[in-house]
């Protein structure tokens, strides 16, 4: 173990950290189990370590000391993961479920707005309901719906009651969709309450005692918004601005976060190590006076620590700034020591403080993104700005300049490239080239404002000529995020899995090990050998034979996608713009023909106008292809056909007790549903003899009502109940 990445110690901690975590999900031990190892091997080490001093002047470990020691860690980082992830209060919010009640407790983070209203999370202290006060200590969701008029202004650390429903927190809607349900678990939050409007939210008086937040936090996050919002003029480049520096990613409109996903320059707006890298430059150079004695170092090291830290609260303390913080003190306490600081040790060393503070962080796409581009550019970056070596001539060092920054860019996408495909579908070309200017333009808007936040409270004209700088410098910024997003291109969909992943960064470890050793042909062949692995992995794949119905829930609505083998019908598209990537992605999932003709049965005229297909319905209602034909028998009637099926898509029982469906797939939305309907509902099933049916319950069905439709449905094979979690999946 002294040979074995003797310059990290953090980084072998940190991979038994790491197994210990995944152990915990993989293996199916209660934290009973993890605990006895934990105790068990603490006590072999101890006993261990007597033996080695005994045996052992020279103070050198036996191996079997230290593999001991691993399990230790990595039993411990199991129990500590398993424990968070498998155990809720006593009591929890889980027992109020279903339930109309009042809680109170302080706002954990900044609450964020959108167009259907706004969240927040919130540490609860007490549940009122029917009289009574519970004492609890848990954490939930609130979401708000707030009208356009606004009227919810609250910030972190407010102590509020709110009244409201709470429930489970939905789960994925459809397959390889984001799972709401399992995220906010990570994060130790079980339940969510729908509050119906800011009228049913009180904020209290502060507690007694000092608060962080309320004292120093808060007052500088309201100031700094306030100068931008006072130095630079209205637009998109103030929200840009906004969401750079103070984190709030929800006021830029989705066009520009789109934009600048689709190029791969979305770190500029997730405040992360570039920030504080810039900001903690900028603290220096004004520091630089106090360093030349010994305590004047030590005093400057606690003021740039401090205003990390407080700038990483004031941002909201995500995962990216949290590792930032954490790595750059360490820098910077190394240096004040005078120790030599290794930065992959400093980034293993920060990962372990996240993870010893949650282990459920590493299961955080942004945990795991930040931490792929930080470590592309620490092992990457090197070897490959080295390929341009820096000269005497002013073209020269140009090039090597304009190099190095083309190199940190390629080194960033490729550490972090193959966890985005994984969590998100999808690969940025363009950004090995839009980074450049992006990144150049967003870093001087940064240093324009700088000075702008100094002068705002003295200096106003002073701090406006910064302003217009910055704001000029975030129009740039903007210009080419838009400019590179539009071409062709900008963004692919790679959807690999955890195998993939695993074989290309294992390669990839090899491929550097190789290079610096100047093994050019073990390079060769560990890139040969992930390729095979690869590609034996995906041809290995058994072949999925794609469905011939499936719906997509889209919200209250759902979709339904026929498909005929070469040809797919695509029927409503929800009551909103904005649906069709979801449906499209979801045809690809499934391994159906992308739609090439839309239909509608409660989707309004300019939704399915607006869809990128090739044909509609003609004015009576009939929709002819090669393989399929689509008829409207009457209003909110479909019938579909082809050679291998054919389905009827009804809405109420009346119409469907005029329609014939003999043999076919029935879709039929219920509104009511009494013993009447049942009888109806079963004479029809008896004469019609359908081959599968689905019931979609109307939104405003009465519990009760529901309760019998689903008995209905399970004393009949073949008929199912529409699931809002679940998609009705036919072959």
């Amino acid at each position: 173990m002294r040979y074995f990445l003797s310059a990290y110690p953090a980084v072998r901690v940190l991979a038994c950290a790491v197994c210990g975590v995944m152990a915990a999900f993989l293996v199916p031990c209660p934290p009973a189990a993890w605990l006895a190892v934990s105790l068990g091997s603490c006590v072999l080490v101890a006993v261990l370590l007597i033996a080695d001093r005994m045996r052992r002047p020279d103070g050198r470990l036996s191996a079997i000391s230290a593999l001991c020691y691993m399990v230790v860690v990595f039993s411990a980082f199991a129990l500590h993961a398993s424990n968070a992830f498998r155990f809720v209060p006593v009591p929890s919010l889980l027992s109020w479920v279903g339930h109309d009640v009042i809680i109170s407790g302080e706002v954990d983070g900044r609450p964020v707005g959108s167009s259907f209203g706004a969240g927040m999370q919130l540490h609860v202290k007490e549940v009122f309901e029917a009289g009574r006060t519970t004492r609890i200590d848990d954490r939930a969701n609130v979401v708000v719906r707030v009208p356009a008029s606004g009227g919810f202004e609250l910030q972190d650390g407010d102590y509020v009651r709110v009244k409201g429903r709470l429930g489970l927190i939905a789960v994925a809607s459809n397959r390889g969709e984001y799972d709401s349900r399992l995220q906010n678990r990570f994060r130790r939050i079980h339940v969510q309450l729908f509050c119906a409007g800011p009228w049913l939210i009180l904020r209290e008086a502060p507690r007694s005692g000092f608060s962080l937040l309320r004292a120093v936090v808060n007052p500088v996050r309201r100031y700094l918004a306030g100068s931008i919002d006072q130095r630079f003029p209205p637009g998109r480049e103030r929200q840009f601005v906004k969401s750079m520096i103070l984190g709030e990613r929800d006021l830029l409109p989705e066009e520009l976060y789109d934009a600048f996903r689709r190029t791969g320059t979305a770190h500029v707006i997730a405040v992360s190590g570039l920030h504080v890298a810039l900001l903690a430059y900028a603290a220096n150079l004004c520091l630089q006076r106090l360093k030349v004695t010994t305590a004047g170092r030590w005093l400057s090291m606690v003021i740039l620590v401090s205003v990390i830290a407080l700038y990483s609260l004031v941002t909201g303390n995500a995962p990216s700034i949290q590792r930032a913080a954490i790595m750059s003190g360490m820098m910077i306490a190394g240096s004040v020591l005078g120790r030599k600081s290794f930065p992959v040790n400093s980034l293993a060393a920060s990962d372990l403080i996240i993870l010893l503070l949650d282990p459920l962080d590493l299961f955080n796409p942004g945990f795991l993104m930040t931490n792929g581009a930080v470590m592309g550019i620490l092992t990457i970056h090197g070897p490959l700005s080295g390929m341009v070596p820096e000269g005497k001539k002013l073209l020269q060092r140009t090039t090597h300049l304009i190099w190095g920054s083309f190199s940190v860019s390629v080194s960033a996408m490729i550490g972090v490239s193959p966890i985005i495909a994984l969590f998100f579908g999808t690969f940025s070309p363009s950004g090995i080239v839009a980074n450049l200017p992006v990144v150049l333009f967003s870093n001087l808007a940064m240093y324009g404002s700088l000075p702008l936040f100094f002068f705002h409270g003295f200096a106003g004209q002073l701090a406006s000529m910064f302003g217009v700088s910055a704001w000029f410098f975030a129009r740039l910024t903007l210009f080419f995020t838009l400019l590179f997003s539009r071409m062709p291109l900008a963004s692919v969909e790679v959807r690999p899995d955890i195998f993939d992943v695993a074989v290309f960064y294992a390669a990839l470890a090899v491929v550097l090990f190789s290079l610096g050793r100047k093994a050019w042909g073990h390079a060769a062949i560990a890139v040969l050998c992930g390729m095979n692995l690869v590609l034996w992995h995906e041809l290995s794949r058994p072949a999925l034979k794609p469905p011939g119905i499936v719906t997509v829930n889209l919200g209250r609505d759902v979709a339904v996608l026929y498909s005929s083998g070469s040809e797919t019908v695509l029927v409503d598209a929800g009551r909103r713009p904005g649906a069709w990537e979801r449906i499209r992605r979801q045809s690809d999932l499934w391994g159906v023909a992308a739609p090439v003709a839309a239909v509608s049965l409660f989707s309004p005229d300019s939704v399915v106008g607006s869809l990128p297909v090739s044909r509609h319905p003609d004015s009576s209602g009939t929709l002819a292809l090669r393989s399929v034909v689509v008829s409207r028998l009457e209003d909110n009637v479909l019938r579909i056909d082809s050679k291998k099926r054919s389905m009827l898509i009804v809405s109420g029982m009346a119409r469907l007790l005029r329609t014939k469906g003999e043999g076919a797939c029935v879709m039929l939305w219920v509104y009511r549903f009494t013993g009447k309907q049942w009888r109806e509902l079963d004479e029809w099933i008896a004469a019609a003899r359908p081959h599968r049916m689905l019931l979609v319950p109307g939104p405003f069905m009465s519990a009760a009502q529901r309760t019998l439709l689903t008995r209905f449905a399970a004393g009949r094979p073949g008929v199912e109940i529409r699931s809002k979690s679940e998609q009705t999946v036919w072959p």
